[in-house]
């Protein structure tokens, strides 16, 4: 491969902004339970593969956009503090007011990842190499996210140990792009995303990382990718596109490969 580490240099950020949910969620506590809560949604009239691979061509002026906003956020709240303790001195209580409830409305409100790891590595990594480092990075993910998982399957988790494996996974794509376990490590991710964090957007973007890092992966990417499509997009046509790649490339999954047929014939049934 040409280029070995093509996004290092904006790795830190990234995994700020992407850790930014797990701050204004609540992971601060240590269990969390699934229960009703909001769930990432895209446009339904926009394909968020499609989306996707559109965002590749321009993703250089994405970076630098995403770059500059997260400096001025830093150095707008820097500003408010520096406010908050000058009207702290002059004993301007109502002026130290304001800068101190701007700040927490700062704190409280939406900060978005607008990218991920996987949008900065792109689509043209090869999962080929071996290194002992990006294994050992690999099974820390693992422990994390088992650890997030907890004991009770998917009632109860730890939100702040399994954004710590995404960072984890994350820190094994940024730092050795050629490693042989770049596409496994996306799938944790995205199952992550999918399962636990309820993300679907960006658990089809880590998807697609996995068999576009290794186009021979028999791991049930294109099974969940399908079941997102059907069960949460309510996509019929993609969804059976998708199934029918499960059937034919993943069938070591007998239980995936049973649904996939299953829906199939429904799917094809419903649109006669």
């Amino acid at each position: 491969m040409t280029t070995t580490k093509p996004f290092t240099r904006s790795l830190s950020l990234i995994v700020s902004l992407s850790l930014l949910a797990a701050t204004f969620t609540g992971c601060q506590s240590t269990n969390q339970t699934m229960g009703p809560g909001k769930v990432i949604m895209p446009d339904v009239n926009k394909d968020p593969l499609v989306v996707n691979t559109a965002g590749d061509l321009d993703r250089n002026t994405e970076v630098q956009l995403v770059e500059q906003m997260a400096a001025y956020r830093a150095r707008y709240k820097q500003y408010l503090d520096l406010m908050v303790q000058f009207y702290d001195r002059q004993g301007n209580q109502l002026k130290h007011d304001w800068a101190i409830q701007e700040l927490a409305n700062l704190s409280n409100g939406p900060e978005r990842a607008y990218l991920v790891v996987a949008e900065l590595a792109g689509p043209d990594l090869k999962a080929s190499n071996m290194h002992d480092s990006a294994d050992q990075l690999y099974e820390q993910g693992i422990a994390q996210m088992k650890n997030g998982a907890g004991t009770i399957g998917k009632l109860f988790y730890n939100k702040k140990e399994l954004y710590g494996a995404i960072n984890t996974f994350n820190q094994l794509i940024s730092d050795y792009p050629d490693s042989d376990k770049i596409d496994d490590a996306a799938f944790q991710i995205a199952e992550i995303y999918n399962h636990y964090l309820k993300d679907y957007t960006t658990a089809l973007m880590y998807y697609q990382r996995v068999w576009q890092w290794d186009p021979q992966t028999t791991l049930p990417v294109r099974f969940w990718v399908a079941r997102i499509y059907d069960e949460q997009f309510k996509d019929r046509v993609k969804a059976l596109e998708y199934y029918e790649m499960a059937i034919n490339m993943e069938s070591s999954y007998p239980v995936n490969l049973v649904w996939a047929q299953n829906r199939v014939a429904r799917i094809t049934r419903d649109m006669k």
